[in-house]
């Protein structure tokens, strides 16, 4: 089922497209760029998700065309802080702060913190609007903890400073394929295609081993 995806952030759209490489939603990406200008303003990922899937919903009806949208909204959950940055994660400490200041900025926040405080996760929420369907929501989480300093080049937002303990590594010290393996982004997916394993009927036929955390990614930041 071809499937637009409610997105600006290359990241996620590369990551998007090597975990459901081997399903039936066939992520494709418009000649002409759909300037959606969506207020994120629901309390949680799951409700900034549906806006944003409903407005590229609304964009494709407008120019008549019939496809699935999918929407992802993520972010980190820090412990030691109340669980910001949260839903605010890509614009905390501003919208227009470059990534390596917004990184920076949170592990001014954390100096001093001990190991045992360091706790947090990263959440993703993902929406599937399909034609005449209700939205479909899936959530994924991993867990991990925040470093004292940024390690690894890889991965992008927050990876730099996110450590995947069974890895011992840094989210961004992984490789896309060890990464789209475990993150929260592969749980969301995975969670997503078995809601629609269950209810899917005439909608579409989903595989039970449709996630595909080692496909490469065919084409083009939490």
């Amino acid at each position: 089922m071809k499937t637009y995806v409610a997105t600006n952030n290359a990241g996620k759209l590369r990551e998007l497209k090597a975990l459901l490489a081997k399903s039936p939603l066939q992520i494709v990406t418009p000649r002409k760029r759909f300037e959606l200008d969506v207020v994120e303003s629901a309390p949680t990922y799951a409700g900034n998700a549906l806006l944003k899937a409903t407005a590229l919903a609304n964009a494709l009806r407008d120019r008549h065309l019939s496809a699935a949208v999918l929407a992802d909204d993520s972010g980190l959950e820090v412990e030691a802080l109340a669980g910001r940055p949260g839903i605010h994660s890509a614009r905390y400490g501003g919208p227009d702060l470059a990534w390596p200041a917004r990184r920076a900025g949170l592990l001014a926040e954390m100096r001093g913190v001990p190991p045992y405080r360091r706790g947090a996760r990263f959440v993703c929420a993902l929406v599937l609007i399909a034609p005449n369907r209700e939205p479909i929501t899936a959530i994924g989480e991993v867990r991990g903890y925040i470093l004292e300093s940024e390690t690894g080049t890889g991965g992008f937002g927050y990876d730099a400073i996110f450590l995947y303990p069974p890895a011992g590594r840094s989210f961004a010290s992984l490789s896309e394929k060890e990464k789209n393996a475990v993150s929260h982004r592969h749980n969301a997916a995975e969670a997503l295609l078995a809601t629609l394993h269950g209810i899917a009927g005439p909608l579409l036929s989903v595989p039970s081993s449709a996630v595909s955390p080692g496909a490469e990614p065919r084409g083009e930041a939490p």
